[in-house]
Protein backbone atom coordinates (compact mmCIF):
# COMPACT_ATOMS: atom_id res chain seq x y z
CA UNK A 1 0.00 0.00 0.00
CA UNK A 2 1.34 3.65 -1.06
CA UNK A 3 1.94 5.89 1.82
CA UNK A 4 0.41 8.91 1.55
CA UNK A 5 2.39 11.83 0.37
CA UNK A 6 2.68 15.10 2.18
CA UNK A 7 0.59 18.02 1.12
CA UNK A 8 2.52 20.58 -1.19
CA UNK A 9 2.70 23.82 0.39
CA UNK A 10 2.03 26.52 -2.39
CA UNK A 11 3.40 30.22 -2.64
CA UNK A 12 2.51 33.57 -4.58
CA UNK A 13 4.82 32.78 -7.21
CA UNK A 14 2.63 28.80 -8.00
CA UNK A 15 -0.34 31.52 -8.53
CA UNK A 16 1.52 33.86 -11.47
CA UNK A 17 0.75 33.28 -14.90
CA UNK A 18 3.61 32.37 -16.93
CA UNK A 19 2.97 34.75 -19.97
CA UNK A 20 2.90 38.18 -17.44
CA UNK A 21 5.63 40.41 -19.09
CA UNK A 22 8.56 40.34 -16.62
CA UNK A 23 8.44 44.27 -14.87
CA UNK A 24 11.12 46.51 -15.61
CA UNK A 25 13.86 47.24 -12.58
CA UNK A 26 15.73 50.31 -11.94
CA UNK A 27 18.70 50.31 -9.78
CA UNK A 28 20.00 52.17 -7.03
CA UNK A 29 22.11 54.96 -7.43
CA UNK A 30 25.95 54.77 -5.61
CA UNK A 31 25.51 54.87 -1.73
CA UNK A 32 27.87 57.94 -1.40
CA UNK A 33 25.32 59.99 -4.03
CA UNK A 34 24.00 63.53 -3.07
CA UNK A 35 20.13 63.25 -1.82
CA UNK A 36 17.70 63.44 -4.83
CA UNK A 37 14.20 62.06 -4.46
CA UNK A 38 13.97 59.41 -7.04
CA UNK A 39 13.59 56.40 -5.76
CA UNK A 40 16.84 55.28 -6.23
CA UNK A 41 18.76 56.69 -2.88
CA UNK A 42 20.87 53.21 -1.87
CA UNK A 43 19.39 51.23 1.25
CA UNK A 44 22.50 49.78 2.25
CA UNK A 45 22.21 45.88 3.15
CA UNK A 46 18.51 45.72 1.96
CA UNK A 47 19.54 46.21 -1.99
CA UNK A 48 20.33 42.63 -1.71
CA UNK A 49 16.33 41.63 -1.69
CA UNK A 50 15.09 45.64 -3.08
CA UNK A 51 13.61 45.00 -6.53
CA UNK A 52 12.29 48.68 -7.68
CA UNK A 53 9.63 47.89 -10.14
CA UNK A 54 9.79 50.59 -12.82
CA UNK A 55 11.84 52.13 -15.57
CA UNK A 56 14.11 54.78 -14.13
CA UNK A 57 14.72 56.09 -17.76
CA UNK A 58 11.33 57.63 -17.73
CA UNK A 59 11.83 59.60 -15.18
CA UNK A 60 11.37 59.26 -10.84
CA UNK A 61 8.13 56.99 -9.70
CA UNK A 62 5.32 58.45 -7.98
CA UNK A 63 5.97 60.46 -4.75
CA UNK A 64 3.97 57.35 -2.52
CA UNK A 65 6.64 54.99 -4.44
CA UNK A 66 9.66 57.50 -3.45
CA UNK A 67 9.02 58.01 0.16
CA UNK A 68 8.78 53.76 0.31
CA UNK A 69 12.51 53.56 -0.79
CA UNK A 70 13.35 56.89 1.50
CA UNK A 71 11.54 55.19 4.78
CA UNK A 72 13.70 51.65 3.48
CA UNK A 73 17.00 54.01 3.58
CA UNK A 74 16.42 55.41 6.81
CA UNK A 75 15.88 52.09 9.22
CA UNK A 76 18.50 51.61 11.43
CA UNK A 77 21.43 49.45 10.19
CA UNK A 78 20.69 46.42 12.49
CA UNK A 79 17.05 46.32 10.84
CA UNK A 80 18.21 46.46 7.73
CA UNK A 81 20.42 43.15 8.23
CA UNK A 82 17.47 41.65 9.97
CA UNK A 83 15.17 42.02 7.27
CA UNK A 84 17.72 41.24 4.46
CA UNK A 85 19.25 37.60 6.14
CA UNK A 86 15.05 37.18 6.92
CA UNK A 87 12.99 38.44 3.78
CA UNK A 88 13.14 36.86 0.09
CA UNK A 89 12.55 40.54 -1.51
CA UNK A 90 10.96 43.48 -0.89
CA UNK A 91 9.03 44.70 -4.48
CA UNK A 92 8.23 48.34 -4.73
CA UNK A 93 6.61 50.42 -7.18
CA UNK A 94 3.70 51.92 -9.25
CA UNK A 95 0.35 50.96 -9.04
CA UNK A 96 -1.65 48.11 -6.52
CA UNK A 97 -0.38 45.22 -4.94
CA UNK A 98 -1.33 43.00 -8.21
CA UNK A 99 0.93 44.75 -10.56
CA UNK A 100 3.73 43.82 -8.23
CA UNK A 101 5.89 40.53 -8.24
CA UNK A 102 4.24 37.67 -7.14
CA UNK A 103 0.90 39.47 -6.96
CA UNK A 104 -0.60 39.02 -10.33
CA UNK A 105 -2.83 36.16 -9.18
CA UNK A 106 -4.88 38.80 -6.58
CA UNK A 107 -6.36 41.07 -9.40
CA UNK A 108 -10.17 41.60 -8.87
CA UNK A 109 -9.51 39.26 -6.14
CA UNK A 110 -11.60 40.38 -2.60
CA UNK A 111 -9.70 41.63 0.15
CA UNK A 112 -10.60 39.62 3.58
CA UNK A 113 -12.81 42.34 4.50
CA UNK A 114 -15.20 41.54 0.91
CA UNK A 115 -14.97 45.50 1.08
CA UNK A 116 -13.30 45.82 -2.27
CA UNK A 117 -10.91 43.70 -4.33
CA UNK A 118 -6.74 43.55 -3.84
CA UNK A 119 -6.06 46.26 -6.44
CA UNK A 120 -6.58 49.13 -4.57
CA UNK A 121 -4.55 47.89 -1.90
CA UNK A 122 -1.36 50.10 -1.40
CA UNK A 123 1.25 46.76 0.87
CA UNK A 124 1.05 43.61 1.64
CA UNK A 125 3.28 41.03 3.57
CA UNK A 126 3.50 37.28 3.00
CA UNK A 127 6.21 34.32 2.44
CA UNK A 128 8.79 36.36 3.44
CA UNK A 129 8.42 38.95 0.99
CA UNK A 130 6.51 42.71 1.36
CA UNK A 131 4.76 44.58 -1.67
CA UNK A 132 4.30 48.12 -1.59
CA UNK A 133 2.79 50.33 -4.31
CA UNK A 134 1.53 53.38 -4.02
CA UNK A 135 -2.44 53.27 -3.99
CA UNK A 136 -3.90 55.98 -0.98
CA UNK A 137 -3.94 54.24 2.76
CA UNK A 138 -4.90 55.09 5.60
CA UNK A 139 -1.73 53.77 7.72
CA UNK A 140 0.75 56.52 8.97
CA UNK A 141 3.25 55.13 6.48
CA UNK A 142 3.03 52.22 4.12
CA UNK A 143 6.09 50.46 3.61
CA UNK A 144 7.14 51.03 7.44
CA UNK A 145 3.61 49.46 8.20
CA UNK A 146 4.69 46.31 6.16
CA UNK A 147 8.29 45.92 7.81
CA UNK A 148 6.11 46.22 10.70
CA UNK A 149 4.66 42.88 9.84
CA UNK A 150 7.91 41.39 8.66
CA UNK A 151 9.57 42.09 11.60
CA UNK A 152 6.75 40.40 13.67
CA UNK A 153 7.05 37.55 11.58
CA UNK A 154 10.90 37.01 10.96
CA UNK A 155 11.67 37.87 14.76
CA UNK A 156 9.28 35.45 16.27
CA UNK A 157 11.00 32.41 16.11
CA UNK A 158 10.02 28.97 16.45
CA UNK A 159 6.90 29.53 14.03
CA UNK A 160 5.59 32.40 16.15
CA UNK A 161 5.15 36.38 15.61
CA UNK A 162 7.05 38.64 18.01
CA UNK A 163 3.44 40.06 18.47
CA UNK A 164 2.45 36.27 19.61
CA UNK A 165 5.09 36.68 22.67
CA UNK A 166 3.57 37.47 25.73
CA UNK A 167 5.59 40.91 26.52
CA UNK A 168 3.16 41.76 23.79
CA UNK A 169 0.42 40.24 24.52
CA UNK A 170 0.74 41.73 27.65
CA UNK A 171 1.21 45.06 26.27
CA UNK A 172 -1.73 45.17 23.65
CA UNK A 173 -4.28 43.78 26.41
CA UNK A 174 -3.18 47.11 28.36
CA UNK A 175 -3.85 48.80 25.12
CA UNK A 176 -6.98 47.02 24.19
CA UNK A 177 -10.01 49.67 26.23
CA UNK A 178 -7.89 52.33 23.99
CA UNK A 179 -7.85 50.94 20.55
CA UNK A 180 -9.69 53.47 18.17
CA UNK A 181 -9.74 51.36 14.97
CA UNK A 182 -12.11 48.29 14.54
CA UNK A 183 -9.08 46.99 12.27
CA UNK A 184 -6.95 46.52 15.90
CA UNK A 185 -9.52 44.96 17.38
CA UNK A 186 -10.06 42.24 14.91
CA UNK A 187 -10.48 38.67 16.66
CA UNK A 188 -7.40 35.70 17.14
CA UNK A 189 -4.02 37.09 16.06
CA UNK A 190 -5.16 39.61 13.19
CA UNK A 191 -5.49 42.96 15.63
CA UNK A 192 -2.74 42.08 17.75
CA UNK A 193 -0.77 41.66 14.49
CA UNK A 194 -2.15 44.94 12.67
CA UNK A 195 -1.57 47.02 15.49
CA UNK A 196 2.21 45.80 16.14
CA UNK A 197 2.54 46.54 12.18
CA UNK A 198 0.69 50.29 12.58
CA UNK A 199 2.69 50.84 16.05
CA UNK A 200 5.75 50.16 14.61
CA UNK A 201 4.92 52.42 10.84
CA UNK A 202 3.67 55.23 13.36
CA UNK A 203 7.30 55.23 15.66
CA UNK A 204 9.76 54.61 12.87
CA UNK A 205 7.96 57.25 10.84
CA UNK A 206 8.26 59.97 13.35
CA UNK A 207 4.86 60.22 13.25
CA UNK A 208 3.83 59.50 17.03
CA UNK A 209 0.60 61.75 17.71
CA UNK A 210 -0.69 58.99 15.31
CA UNK A 211 0.13 56.15 17.73
CA UNK A 212 -1.82 58.41 20.17
CA UNK A 213 -4.66 58.78 18.16
CA UNK A 214 -5.07 55.16 17.59
CA UNK A 215 -4.68 54.86 21.78
CA UNK A 216 -7.79 57.33 22.17
CA UNK A 217 -5.37 60.14 22.48
CA UNK A 218 -4.39 57.84 25.86
CA UNK A 219 -0.49 59.11 26.01
CA UNK A 220 0.66 57.04 28.85
CA UNK A 221 -0.44 53.68 27.48
CA UNK A 222 1.35 55.41 23.66
CA UNK A 223 4.69 55.77 25.93
CA UNK A 224 4.37 52.35 26.71
CA UNK A 225 4.00 50.75 23.05
CA UNK A 226 7.06 53.76 22.08
CA UNK A 227 9.30 51.78 24.97
CA UNK A 228 8.48 48.62 23.94
CA UNK A 229 9.62 49.26 20.18
CA UNK A 230 12.64 51.42 21.36
CA UNK A 231 13.87 48.13 23.75
CA UNK A 232 13.30 46.06 20.78
CA UNK A 233 13.99 47.69 17.91
CA UNK A 234 15.92 50.35 19.11
CA UNK A 235 13.72 53.11 16.85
Amino acid sequence: MRAEQPAKVYSWSDFELDDEPVPPRAAPRPPDSPPALDGLRHCGVLENVLHRQWDARQGPPSPEVVRAVESLAMLPDSLKRRLADGLSGIYVGPGGVPHLDDMGHLRGRPLPSGRATWDICAGAYGDRKIVVGDRPSPTPDVMMHEVGHALDDVDGGDGAWQSDTPAFRELYEMCGPYLMSDFHQQPDALGRREFFADAFAAISSRQRPALVDMLSGNIRAALEVMLFFNRRYGI
